[in-house]
């Protein structure tokens, strides 16, 4: 996200405890207590550390205060990792100094650094306009340059379109897909994708160099399942697609929130169900680019704009692979959206008082998980990839989700299900609407295909559905397997979810293999 309000409009450390337990996050070790009650931690950074977390900032050169590695345990460089700042035409390295500045920074603070970004239609510099050989080139150089030290980075950002289309950009480097038998969906083998290419480059780079880096996508208006007046968010199910079809290259996902009255910006009460159905897919999940703009409390930065980030935070503590929450700056005078008011801190020039949203992000971040933390996912393991720095060839496969994406086995030692399969629900509910994911199991035998039916109560609608082909919206409705996941191996599951208004209390789904 550019620091230059223009670029996007208003869219329209860490101390040890009793009995702790150690959380590795990004390469670097934080403390989770196990033993009895102590007492509320006095920072963001202990707080966060503490549920098993990264609370992180963005800055610059110009603003290391103190309070930077008082108060978060995470640093994201503004503007100064980004293409316009430190890449030539020919994808190599140039003005890295301020970059170095804040990794240096970081690393005497004991934080975790996010790089930021790669592969990106606006502030693209000399590589604006660039070929994909020359964007793996600069990948490369960007991983290699500061290798571990960086935890995670920021490949490709802002891939999808604005006013929820659902459409991938059109503009460069979006340019350069390649749609071969034109049904619209890039993920064909014979199809040139930039984002897949983009991740499969800085996979080799990883693998090749033995680099511990997590390598993330990035968006805005991906938050939750539902935009406002409760349409289906087309953005946020894009993006679920593409994590769900190149896996095995993306290791974590970054919700910008940047909040605003803007229908497709708001904070929805789906916003916890969308960030577990992609923690779901064995990805981290990091909310990025935090600010709430005060709007969305009738310009209220008190109480009402605090509230707005407790609900911010616990959704994301709520979910065990959320691992971290950065905030977009420091203060309101020195955010790039200044006159909304939407950051932690008044003040300025390292002068800084903490509001009511700070008061209310450290008591939440101090109340902890209402689930058990667990360690971020260990990447798949995939077979290594080739060595090249050219684009990598039409014919290689993208990550073909011929399997579920969660699949646990069945003990030897659990009974074993009858023939066909069966169909079990969990509900992530809240007042006025509802959340189902449904698992299918198959039998003793293997199946090809499925298709689950229900009876919703009255009242209860079915808005959005995934992984699946949906057949009604109220009363009786069924859904079916889609191409990917229809086979399942004896024993074996897959999930798909939908989503829906009204309450599903009491809903029993039945299951009919062939």
């Amino acid at each position: 996200m550019s620091s230059n309000p223009s670029q996007h409009k208003k869219r329209t450390r860490i101390a040890l405890l009793p009995a702790a337990a150690l959380l590795l996050v990004g390469g670097t070790v934080f403390v989770q207590s196990t033993g009895p009650a102590v007492a509320a931690e006095t920072t963001l950074r202990a707080a966060a550390a503490k549920a098993g977390l990264f609370f992180g900032v963005a800055a610059s050169p110009g603003r290391l205060s103190s309070i930077v590695g008082q108060e978060f345990n995470q640093l994201t460089p503004e503007n100064d990792m980004k293409p316009s700042t430190i890449a030539t035409s020919s994808g190599a390295l140039q003005n890295t100094g301020a970059a170095d500045t804040l990794v240096n920074h970081a690393q005497s603070n004991n934080m975790v650094v996010r790089g930021h970004t790669m592969v990106w239609h606006s502030q693209a510099g000399s590589l604006q306009g660039a070929n994909q050989a020359t964007l793996n080139t600069f990948i490369g150089n960007a991983l290699t340059r500061w290798g571990n030290r960086i935890a995670y980075w920021d490949v490709v950002n802002e891939a999808l379109e604005d006013n929820n289309t659902g459409r991938r950009r059109t503009q460069w480097p979006h340019t350069l897909n390649r749609d071969a038998n034109g049904d619209g969906d890039f993920f064909d083998s014979t199809d040139t994708d930039v984002i897949r290419d983009s991740f499969i480059r800085a996979k080799q780079v990883v693998q090749q160099n033995s680099l511990s880096t997590k390598l993330c996508i990035n968006d805005y208006d991906v938050e939750g399942l539902t935009v406002q007046g409760g349409t289906a968010n087309r953005k946020a199910n894009a993006l679920y697609d593409i994590v769900r079809t190149y896996r095995q290259y993306i290791d974590c996902v970054g919700f910008q929130s940047h909040f605003n009255d803007n229908p497709n910006s708001i904070i929805s009460n789906d916003l916890q169900a969308n960030i577990q159905r992609f923690a779901d897919l064995g990805v981290e999940v990091h909310l990025t680019e935090v600010d709430i703009d005060d709007d969305l409390s009738n310009n209220d930065i008190g109480q009402g704009q605090a509230d707005n980030y407790r609900k911010v935070v616990r959704a994301c503590l709520n979910v065990a692979r959320c691992t971290g929450i950065t905030v977009w700056g420091i203060s309101d005078s020195e955010s790039w959206r200044s006159s909304e008011r939407g950051l932690l801190f008044t003040g300025g020039n390292g002068n800084y008082q903490r509001k009511a949203a700070y008061t209310a992000v450290l008591d939440e971040l101090n109340k902890g998980r209402t689930i058990s933390p667990t360690t971020p996912p260990v990447t798949p393991t995939t077979p290594p990839v080739s060595p090249t720095s050219t684009p990598v060839p039409p014919t290689t496969p993208p990550v073909t989700p011929s399997d579920p994406p969660v699949s646990p086995s069945v003990s030897p030692s659990s009974p074993q299900p009858p023939a066909g399969c069966s169909a079990s629900v969990s509900l992530n509910s809240w007042t006025g609407g509802f959340v189902a994911t449904v698992r299918v199991t198959a039998g003793s035998a293997p199946i090809n295909g499925w298709s689950v039916g229900l009876t919703l109560p009255n009242g209860a609608t079915v808005s959005n559905s995934w992984n699946s082909t949906a057949t009604g919206t109220s009363g009786a409705v069924r859904f079916s397997n889609v191409s990917y996941n229809g086979r399942i191996a004896a024993g074996q599951s897959t999930e798909f979810g939908f989503q829906g208004t009204g309450t599903a209390t009491g809903i029993t789904p039945t299951c009919t293999a062939s």
